[in-house]
């Protein structure tokens, strides 16, 4: 199965592009979903059909899907949806309040992942397409699988076992609820199906991400922070699509400030991004609705080309053993080294770039060594390890 997944900022037109390429897909004979992960839903809009929480077919090869957290609570999510129900309505909320509020942050970004774990499990598809929130949300839905793999590894054995001291003590007098094995039990396989899921999307020969942007500067800049974030967590980012663009054959109708910008922001896109594969689309004199506008854009950005290829197979996380030294070098483009925090706590190396941290689970063979020094290379941050020399590990313990 290959999944794509366009992100980037709000308003520049992901869905469009989102819905074209699966129309593409679809008519080239692919077997092809488009989902949309936005609470926001504009896929619906952007092909001119209803669309819900339950798959639809659209025609032929293609089905389109916009991710609805209230349907999955009540079809996928029931044992939880109930114990926090209850549990709210112990604390006074009442049963339509309490069923609100079950929905807890994240169960979204779960749905819409193991929504992907269905797919591919199930084989029924060729090309997933996904349509995702603006950047920020779109971090966490990405980084959710490492990020929750972290807290239940860490969390989880804890919980578990003191709510079976909590039943057999306190619990026999509480009027609150307390979780039921069947709820541990679903937290248990989240857990394992958050780990099937990682391995998808950081798998670059099945994952893709494209980052959708427009000529102008504060675009720019949100889609070159994009790219950094995504390569921390180990996400291969294989193309861009330039977007809204005004066509040489429009010139003359727009001033020549107008034009003189877009070529400066030109200049600074192939700056910034020379080494990833650039797609570009073109302002509509209409709105782009319906399947003949997404037929033209489709053509538009990919040519003949299928849009389903892979442009590239990098990846951003690479661990090596090189002059008697291992080293971790990760893809953090757009970086200054005064950004980044690097820490080692235990068999975790932390890599914090602004507002992200990634924990990255070291090897065993990683585990019980220092870090010696890091440094950036060629746009990728090197971290270095050595054995604890005799005298660090007498220091360590006095």
């Amino acid at each position: 199965m290959r999944l794509i997944i366009y992100t980037g900022k709000g308003g520049v037109g992901k869905t469009s592009v989102s819905a074209a390429t699966a129309l593409k897909c679809a008519r080239l004979g692919y077997r092809t979903i488009v989902m949309s992960t936005d609470s926001a839903h504009s896929l619906a809009d952007s092909l001119d059909l209803e669309l819900s929480g339950e798959v639809r077919k659209i025609e032929k090869n293609l089905d389109a899907i916009e991710v609805d957290v209230l349907y999955e609570m009540e079809h996928r999510w029931k044992e939880i949806e109930k114990y926090f129900s209850d549990f709210m309505e112990s604390q006074g909320l009442d049963p339509i309040s309490a069923k609100e509020m079950a929905v807890f942050p994240g169960m979204e970004l779960m749905s819409a992942l193991f929504y992907v774990e269905d797919f591919y499990k199930e084989g029924k598809y060729d090309v997933v397409v996904m349509d995702t929130a603006p950047t920020a949300d779109t971090m966490r839905l990405l980084s959710f699988p490492e990020v929750g793999d972290y807290y239940f590894d860490k969390f989880y054995r804890i919980m578990r076992n003191m709510v079976k001291l909590a039943r057999a003590t306190v619990g026999k007098f509480m009027s609150t609820p307390l979780p039921s094995n069947e709820l541990m039990d679903d937290l248990e396989h989240i857990r394992d199906r958050l780990k099937f899921v990682r391995e998808i999307l950081q798998n670059p020969e099945t994952t893709s991400i494209r980052l959708v942007m427009n000529p102008e500067r504060m675009v720019i800049n949100e889609t070159k922070r994009a790219f950094t974030y995504l390569s921390l967590y180990n996400l291969t980012v294989e193309a861009i699509v330039i977007n809204r663009l005004i066509p040489e054959n429009l010139y003359s109708r727009y001033p020549k400030e107008k034009i003189s910008e877009q070529d400066r922001y030109m200049d600074m896109i192939h700056e910034s991004f020379g080494e990833v594969k650039q797609l570009k689309g073109y302002l509509f004199t209409t709105e782009v609705l319906g399947k003949d506008s997404l037929t033209v854009l489709g053509d538009m950005v990919f040519g003949k080309d299928d849009p389903s290829q892979i442009y590239s197979t990098e990846k951003s996380m690479i661990i090596y053993r090189e002059k008697g030294q291992d080293i971790i070098s990760l893809k953090l483009p757009y970086t200054e080294k005064s950004e980044v925090e690097l820490y080692k706590s235990n068999d975790v190396l932390i890599v914090r770039v602004g507002w992200y941290k990634r924990s990255v689970s070291l090897p065993y063979a990683l585990v019980k060594k220092q870090t010696s020094k890091a440094e950036f290379k060629n746009g990728r941050l090197l971290v270095y390890f050595e054995e604890v020399k005799d005298d660090a590990k007498s220091k360590k313990a006095e």
